[in-house]
């Protein structure tokens, strides 16, 4: 019989894999445990799923290559399990998703949230599709000044629509929320914000102030939506991760519309100044745990 410990390793695990590089921006010091597991439980639990992404790079004027893959991937996997998703993002970003969704053949709706009436557009979105739960994969989040900022505090927040209130109202309606965030700039961070502020490189000035129930911090964002994706498969033994060919296209295609890596700001297949073989070395290796944990399933029922 496959006992519930088992669950706690496989997730620990997986923890383990998406915490390489944390050291370099001082998110290494944050000490979460059971947010990947709380974050995978709700959305089990959830019939409509609203996935917020996009982060502007000013200089380039277009979205980066982290946060929409990763979106993608969490859209496909709740898909295959039968739930209703719904992507938001804003016009720097829209055409990655548009994009992604076509080649994944998503039936996901695809929201553009605008730089006009942010409030009524929360409250349109959750009065429209009733989510049970709201989740953000690398989307910038407003600092104690209601402002955003790059990861080098440069300062982002005339091309942020302002999707924090989408969280902000999500508490109020009880929806649950979850976030993944790499630099202490992200919608969720709130929630270590003593840790960024102090270890993190302009801590006090870029730190997002809200909070999300569950906070999954990784080395690249889209390593984290990989890994709730792992943990998907691993609560409901099968396999809802797409292959390699999959992820190679999705960031091929992405790259070709035109997104840029969030570090060297170059229109290129690379992810947070990481090489394409590095990210997909994560991607496997997730992959990889979930589906062994799910073959040991299968096999030990017999």
């Amino acid at each position: 019989m496959y006992i519930r410990s088992n669950f706690h390793v496989k997730f620990n695990e997986i923890e383990k894999i998406i915490s390489r590089n944390l050291d370099k921006r001082g998110l290494d010091k944050v000490n979460l445990r059971g947010q990947l597991e709380s974050c995978v439980k709700s959305l089990n639990l959830s019939q409509t799923v609203v996935i917020v992404t996009g982060f502007v790079i000013k200089s380039a004027g277009v979205g980066e290559t982290d946060g929409p893959p990763g979106a993608l991937a969490l859209a496909y996997g709740l898909e295959r399990l039968g739930k209703k998703v719904v992507i938001v993002t804003d016009k720097y970003s829209e055409k990655f998703l548009k994009i992604g969704a076509e080649l994944l053949n998503l039936e996901a709706s695809i929201h553009i949230y605008k730089e006009n009436m942010e409030d009524q557009q929360a409250e349109l979105i959750i009065n429209k599709y009733e989510p049970d739960h709201i989740i953000a994969i690398e989307r910038p989040g407003r600092n104690i000044e209601n402002r955003c900022y790059s990861m080098i505090g440069e300062d982002i927040t005339e091309f942020c629509p302002n999707t924090d209130l989408l969280f902000i109202k999500a508490k109020q309606h009880n929806i649950k929320t979850s976030a993944v965030g790499d630099g202490g700039n992200e919608v969720g961070m709130g929630k270590v914000s003593d840790v960024v502020k102090k270890h993190v490189y302009k801590g006090s000035i870029i730190c997002a102030q809200v909070e999300t129930d569950s906070l999954i911090v990784a080395g690249v964002s889209n390593w984290g939506a990989f890994a709730i994706c792992a943990g998907l498969c691993i609560t409901n033994n099968k396999i809802i991760m797409y292959g390699e060919e999959t992820y190679k296209d999705v960031l091929e295609k992405i790259v070709k519309a035109g997104a840029v890596d969030g570090c060297s700001k170059k229109n290129e297949a690379t992810v947070d100044g990481l090489s394409y073989e590095e990210n997909l070395s994560i991607f496997i290796k997730l992959k990889t745990t979930a589906e062994n944990s799910v073959k040991y399933r299968l096999s030990a029922s017999y």
